[in-house]
């Protein structure tokens, strides 16, 4: 199997005048100063499709759905958390410290003194009390809303540096789940003075005129509409007055609508762009073996991208027949040869996955104690004689064409995927089709809404969730999240088992780093290998090519400082270490 044709045509069509455009320009819309092409940074938004940017007139970073292109990294946190090192990976950012009591019922969060807003004003504990109590208050129409009014009693600023939160129930990994910006989670703290008095469910946060959104973050909006997002660096950035951080290179940010897999390779080649979304496997290879100013987390060699935190599993409505039979779903897994999904699907550019955990390196502690109930339930074992066995012993029977049927009805497994999976996605069929189910998949624009309704009988997707422990993944296969078909959840595993459910309690009430999160780790697989709630399949890369035209030293394998997905709640650590590519100035736009 191999990349459709369109798109090899595509590549060797843009190829041919690799690098043959070095300017990259854009206009600048009236009113704004001009920008040097070599002080600005361009990319498409991660959430728009082609045409225009979604919400262009909203800055509400609590509304469902809202879009990533500037929020993300215009409220700062109080830690980032940096995935790609075992020790030192909690980084204390607006907080200086955090110390909770013995039950792990209430925190006091230590403020970093001389931090401000973007219109002077001081950022205070005051602005971390009224944003959880704003969430915890509008439950459950905003974001996170749900988990402070599950988590939080009260929140109350002792002083200005000082921030308490009572919680509910023993959580010693509030802070770490909520403050920390780790990846795609972590929510934003806003401005008490701003939001104090607005209906947060409607309110837009965005005014030029009267400098909103106000930020903590060293940029500000200048400009907004369907065409573009424009963010401008703010000399008056409160790291840089107080000597905490020097102000990031990078004098202009232009968001652009989003674009297809083509157009990304086109702009990313002609240097009009300086970054995008993942690219897939032959698209990215093909680039770097052509194009001198494009490299990869692992320059130009194999994965060509990252880990990220999003293993990827097959999984099921489980709820339904066949499907809500583990034996079945144990069949199913026996079909799968994770290696040939790599080899042919991905090039050989990643690695297959027999856990629902990403391999990062505080994980890896955990994952290898998971060898032997790997071996007990036989995940890695690829055998499609050992599907017939259970099929047939289940009552399927193979047709004339060697598809399982029952009572007159074949055996169907149709596969909901997005876009980021239509490379693997016809070898997992294959493999399927080869075993004698009647195997299929479709990429829908309702794709994700038949995920969480039910209605979507098998699909593809990830595994957001722990990334120095196991607990936040487990959480995922917790009952609570169970939901009747036809009625939306997320996640949307639809896995319930009550005894899973007391041992990842039991994990929740219990810190990260205790040895007792492992022994509950090797109880709580026992039940998820037996049952089988989902089928891990790959490790899932992000395979973002960095342009070095103009900008240099992007995080990498040799430099993990954070990872690169500007549509992740890290950029701004990536935006404040990259160096330009040339010091002279370039031509004004």
């Amino acid at each position: 199997m191999r990349a459709p044709g369109a798109m090899v045509f595509l590549l060797a069509l843009l190829l041919s005048g690799c690098g043959g455009d070095t300017t990259g320009e854009y206009p600048t819309p009236p009113g704004l100063k001009k920008v040097p092409r070599n002080r600005t940074m361009i990319l498409p938004s991660s959430d728009s499709p082609s045409g225009q940017l979604k919400e262009y007139d909203s800055f509400n970073p609590f509304l469902p759905g809202f879009i990533r292109t500037g929020p993300n990294f215009l409220y700062e946190p109080l830690y980032y958390f940096n995935a790609y090192r075992e020790k030192d990976n909690l980084i204390p950012w607006i907080a200086t410290g955090h110390r909770y009591n013995a039950d792990f019922t209430e925190v006091v969060i230590t403020i970093r003194k001389g931090v401000e807003w973007s219109d002077g004003t001081p950022w205070t504990a005051e602005d971390v009390a009224f944003t959880v109590m704003m969430l915890k208050e509008h439950a459950p129409s905003l974001q996170f809303s749900s988990d402070m009014k599950k988590w939080v009693r009260d929140a109350v600023a002792l002083s200005p540096q000082k921030v308490r939160i009572r919680l509910t129930a023993p959580n010693p990994r509030f802070v770490f789940d909520y403050f920390a910006y780790n990846f795609d989670n972590c929510f934003m703290i806003v401005p008490k003075h701003i939001w104090q008095g607005q209906d947060p469910k409607s309110f837009k946060n965005l005014d030029l005129s009267k400098g909103w959104p106000v930020v903590s973050g060293p940029y500000r909006v200048v400009h907004s509409s369907p065409q573009q997002r424009i963010l401008d660096l703010r000399e008056d950035w409160w790291a840089a007055k107080s000597g905490f951080h020097s102000l990031p290179k990078v004098e202009r940010i232009i968001f652009l609508p989003g674009m297809d897999e083509g157009k990304r390779v086109q702009n990313i080649i002609a240097n009009r762009i300086d970054s995008c979304l993942d690219l897939r496997s032959y698209n990215i290879k093909a680039i770097l073996d052509h194009c001198d100013h494009v490299t990869t987390w692992t320059g130009k060699k194999p994965p060509y991208g990252y880990l990220d935190w999003w293993p990827i599993c097959l999984g099921f409505n489980i709820l339904e027949p066949p499907f809500n039979d583990p034996e079945v779903r144990h069949a199913i897994n026996h079909a799968i040869d994770r290696r040939q999904l790599v080899e042919v699907g991905w090039q050989g550019s990643g690695s297959y996955s027999l856990t629902p955990f990403p391999e990062f390196p505080a994980m890896q502690r955990y994952t290898r104690t998971l060898a032997p109930l790997i071996e007990k339930y036989e995940i890695d074992a690829f055998n499609p004689a050992k599907t017939a066995e259970i099929l047939t012993r289940k009552g399927w029977r193979k047709d004339a064409r060697g598809f399982w049927e029952k009572d007159g009805k074949r055996f169907k497994v149709v596969i909901d995927i997005f876009d980021i999976f239509q490379d693997i996605a016809p070898v997992l069929i294959a493999q399927l089709q080869k075993a004698g189910f009647d195997a299929s998949f479709r990429m829908t624009a309702d794709g994700y809404t038949r995920m969480t309704q039910g209605t979507a009988m098998a699909f593809m997707f990830g595994n957001g969730g722990g990334v120095r422990d196991p607990y936040f993944t487990l959480n995922l296969y917790h009952g609570r999240h169970c939901q009747p078909t036809g009625t939306a959840t997320y996640p949307f595993w639809r896995f319930s088992n009550p005894e899973f459910d007391r041992i990842v309690d039991a994990m929740g009430r219990t810190r990260f780093d205790d040895p007792a999160v492992g022994t509950l780790l090797l109880k709580a697989m026992d039940i998820w290998y037996r049952e089988l709630p989902a089928i891990p399949l790959v490790q899932w890369y992000h395979r973002i090519p960095h342009n070095e035209t103009y900008w240099t030293n992007w995080p990498s394998e040799e430099n993990p400082y954070i990872n690169s997905a500007f549509w992740h709640r890290t950029f701004l650590l990536v935006l404040l270490n990259l160096r330009p590519a040339q010091e002279r100035p370039a031509p004004l736009r």
